[in-house]
């Protein structure tokens, strides 16, 4: 099935000046490489998927994508590239097999007067679609193509507001401000002054009927003087019939709204929109396949003892980087998927502010990010600021972990059983930042609570049943803190009791269980099955 059509699509006799080689070489450099020595001399003007039905439609100047190659006869495959060939395609793209399946489906004939690009595994169709598209647009004349990526919106308000000579704006949907003018000169007026210096379109029901106007209309509109309000010329930014935002121009000249628009002002308004409709959706595009791909090579990351050198890549980690492995969570259960996602966001970018992040996923419930050459202070106090951020976005509570220091090459996979069980302990909204080194003796007691449940015979004999009355209840409570607090006075003070009511509890335990305390292992045995007893009692509590 054929795509379509991008709105970076050359159309009207337009152009762009995107070479093959140029978009090889930079742009599509580490997802793609060309197989053969064909060269292109044509500008690469778009991006379309083979259509069988449509073979006689396919234009000059694009990149025809061939998905199911390999399914396809070799006599087809050769059909394929010679029409293409003359009718002027720029390049086939193509993804999976070897450089000798390739020459002999296509032949070396065919492929020393036709590019044939190989796009590598891990990369989506999709995803070189717009860095395609992207590159296209950023090569559309009238708009410099020099310019940083990060620049590429300001580029084309400042090419709108040299023809109208007034101040331009470029807005998203949400009438957010994502780039304006900087022309020397350009007439100002208080309304959009006050736009640029909060980021947002001021709130009025005049702005929302004019904004309900311009995304109704296919081509600008005009809207006269209102009050202190210079008059503007308007145009929608849309991708087919998805809404992306609007650009706003002031027209010091345009008093007379009725009056139709300059063919140069008209123009360069439809290029405008047009150039930031393409800019604005393969940045989604390119964003949402990037952050896909990097959550799943985490993801990998997280549960394979050995990673791959592809999914290190994708993370932008060498394998002797040291790593550490942060985790987050709600501690209530009322949160939902969609929760997690928005916390998962949130701290991605108060992190990024602190810390190098190489990437970040949602496993669960839980969300984890991957951090670069961090000190384990640094962590904390960056861990510490997130999660008082949080507290002001999220009415929830939120538990953390910090894993311990590893290596890329050695993944995080231990890491993530470590933070898990870091998690898995009641929550301590005093110290909300934990590492194992904080939480040590309450994690060997999680873990022998396990033990123990896997293994039931591995616990004391006198410890096998639960306590069914309340002198077991004293029994036990009072064995154990005889065992942590040092003897008879520690435990009484730890249990508000005399002395003597502690000897002769420990007593009345040795005589009924048949324990002999002053064998080394028979104790350990016994304080380990009472610490494991305590942390089950604890984490029945907190889930009831």
């Amino acid at each position: 099935m054929a795509s379509e059509k991008s709105p970076k699509r050359a159309r009207h006799g337009e152009s762009t000046s995107l070479l093959l080689s140029e978009l090889l070489a930079e742009d599509v450099a580490s997802i793609a490489t060309q197989i053969g020595d064909a060269s292109c001399t044509r500008p690469v003007l778009s991006v379309e998927f083979y259509d069988a039905a449509a073979t006689d439609s396919t234009a000059a100047g694009v990149l025809l994508l061939l998905p199911s190659w390999q399914a396809m006869k070799a006599s087809a495959l050769r059909n394929i590239a010679a029409s293409a060939l003359q009718r002027g395609v720029c390049a086939i793209v193509v993804q999976g097999g070897t450089e000798a399946d390739l020459v002999e489906a296509f032949t070396r004939d065919l492929l020393s007067q036709l590019p044939l690009l190989q796009i590598t595994p891990k990369v989506t169709w999709r995803e070189f679609e717009a860095v395609s598209e992207r590159a296209i647009g950023e090569h559309a004349p009238g708009i410099t193509a020099s310019l940083l990526q990060s620049d590429y919106l300001y580029a084309i308000a400042d090419t709108i507001a040299e023809v109208f000579g007034g101040s331009v704006s470029v807005e998203n949907h949400a009438r957010t401000l994502l780039a304006y003018s900087t022309v020397a000169g350009q007439v100002v007026d208080e309304f959009r002054a006050e736009g640029i210096r909060t980021r947002q379109v001021p709130e009025s029901v005049l702005n929302f009927e004019q904004y309900r106007l311009v995304l109704r209309t296919d081509g600008p509109v005009r809207f006269p003087q209102y009050g202190e309000e210079l008059p503007r010329a308007a145009i929608a930014i849309r991708a087919g019939s998805m809404q992306l935002g609007t650009i706003w121009a002031i027209d010091p000249d345009g008093h007379d709204a009725d009056q139709p628009l300059t063919a140069e002002r008209r123009e360069v308004l439809e290029r405008g929109a047009q150039s930031a409709a393409a800019h604005l959706l393969a940045s989604w595009r390119v964003t949402e396949a990037d952050t896909r791909r990097r959550e799943q090579a985490l993801e990998r990351l997280l549960n394979k003892d050995e990673p791959s050198a592809d999914d290190l890549a994708i993370v932008a980690a060498t394998a002797n980087d040291r790593m550490r492995l942060v985790a987050m969570r709600f501690a209530a259960d009322t949160a939902g998927p969609g929760d997690l996602r928005q916390l998962l966001v949130f701290c991605e970018r108060q992190l990024h502010a602190r810390l190098s992040l190489a990437a970040s996923v949602v496993a669960g419930d839980t969300a984890y990010f991957a951090v670069v050459g961090a000190t384990g202070a640094r962590l904390r106090d960056a861990m510490s600021a997130t999660l008082r951020a949080c507290s002001r976005v999220f009415t929830a509570p939120i538990q953390s972990a910090i894993g311990g220091e590893t290596t890329a090459a050695a993944g995080l996979r231990t890491s993530r059983a470590e933070t898990d069980a870091i998690l898995r302990l009641p929550h301590d909204p005093d110290h909300p930042v934990r590492s194992s080194a904080d939480v040590s003796a309450a994690l060997l007691a999680d873990q022998l609570v396990a033990l123990f449940a896997q293994h039931p015979h591995l616990r004391h004999p006198a410890l096998r049943e639960p306590a069914t009355d309340r002198r077991d209840f004293e029994r036990r409570s009072t064995l154990l803190a005889w065992f942590e607090h040092g003897g008879a006075s520690g435990a009484a003070t730890a249990l508000r009791v005399h002395e003597n009511t502690v000897r002769y509890r420990v007593q009345q335990t040795i005589d009924d269980w048949r324990v002999q305390l002053d064998d080394p292992d028979e104790a350990f045995a016994l304080w380990a099955s009472l610490v494991a007893e305590r942390a089950q009692q604890r984490a029945q509590a907190q889930t009831t």
